[in-house]
Order: structure tokens, then C-alpha cells, then sequence
């Protein structure tokens, strides 16, 4: 037993790998986590979440991003207020294509749009937000939704698209 342990722990494909990881998380994460556009205290950001352009993404105090989350501003913004707990694959998407129908969908023009996300907000797992959306303080989003619209404060909302269901007490 503690001879394959040993066989493990210093073979050549375990390292390859812990420095795979630490590579990849010092690209995605480290690095990203510097040159967000604010970072508050108590924030932790998991080793697997991707956030592209991080200098317009400004994240408030206390907020978790969970594992395979993914912030994608583009050049809009993204702000995320104080005490949000995000999912595990939740993405955050302030960019969209144009639909001209004279050009290939390859060649189509991108809007820009800023996502706004409030104060204490819960977005539960593989929650999609689109360009332009504001979700206001207080509110919950069920898992597996697409918010295409904005959400009025302390509410619940779900579905695809996502609609408020009911008012958070």
C-alpha cells in the first residue's frame, strides 16, 4: 500500500498535472483577479471560474463565484453588488450579435450592453444573464434560468426565459 502510494505521489504524470492546474489557475484567475475594475473584501472568486476582460468587471464585497462560472463583458461592464452567491456554471454574457440578414453569421456586428446585478442576490446554478439586464437587490434566480429582461428587486424568478414568480418576503 505504501509503496503505490509512493509510485503516486512522485510519479512524473502527478506533477505534470499539479503544474498544469497551477498554470491554468495563475492564467484564468490570479491574473484576472488583479486586474478586475474592483474587487471587494471577503470575495472569492473559484479556481475554474473564466473571466474575460476583467478590467470591466467590478465585483462588491462578500460575493462568491462559484466553479465554472463565467464573466464575459466585452466592452460593457458588469456590476455585481454586495453579498451575491453565484452557482456553479452561472455565466454573465453583456455582449450579443446583431441579426442582419444581408451578412453570414460569422460577420455580424456586436452590441454592447452592461449587466448591472444588485445587492445580496442569489443566482442559482447554470443561470444565464444577457446583455442589458439589470437584477435588483434582494433577488433569486431559480437554476437553469435565462434572464433576457430585468428583474425588479426581491424578487423570485425562473424559467427560459426567466419571469418573476413571486415577491421575496
Amino acid at each position: 500500500m505504501l509503496k503505490q502510494i509512493f509510485r503516486v505521489l512522485f510519479s512524473v504524470a502527478t506533477w505534470r498535472w499539479f503544474f498544469r492546474f497551477l498554470e491554468f489557475y495563475h492564467k484564468t484567475n490570479a491574473t484576472a483577479a488583479q486586474a478586475l475594475g474592483a474587487l471587494g473584501t471577503g470575495t472569492w472568486i473559484e479556481p475554474t471560474a473564466k473571466i474575460n476582460n476583467p478590467e470591466n468587471v467590478f465585483i462588491g464585497k462578500n460575493c462568491h463565484i462559484n466553479h465554472l462560472a463565467c464573466l464575459q463583458p466585452g466592452k460593457a461592464t458588469i456590476t455585481i453588488g454586495d453579498n451575491l452567491l453565484m452557482g456553479p456554471g452561472t455565466m454573465l454574457f453583456a455582449s450579443n450579435y446583431q441579426l442582419d440578414p444581408s451578412k453570414p453569421m460569422r460577420e455580424q456586428p456586436s452590441n454592447y450592453k452592461d449587466i448591472v446585478v444588485g445587492n445580496d442576490v442569489w443566482l442559482g446554478s447554470n443561470v444565464v444573464v444577457t446583455a442589458g439586464v439589470h437584477i435588483g437587490d434582494g433577488c433569486v434566480i431559480a437554476a437553469g434560468s435565462v434572464v433576457t429582461k430585468d428583474i425588479p428587486a426581491y424578487t423570485i424568478a425562473g424559467g427560459i426565459p426567466a419571469k418573476p414568480l413571486k415577491k421575496r418576503e
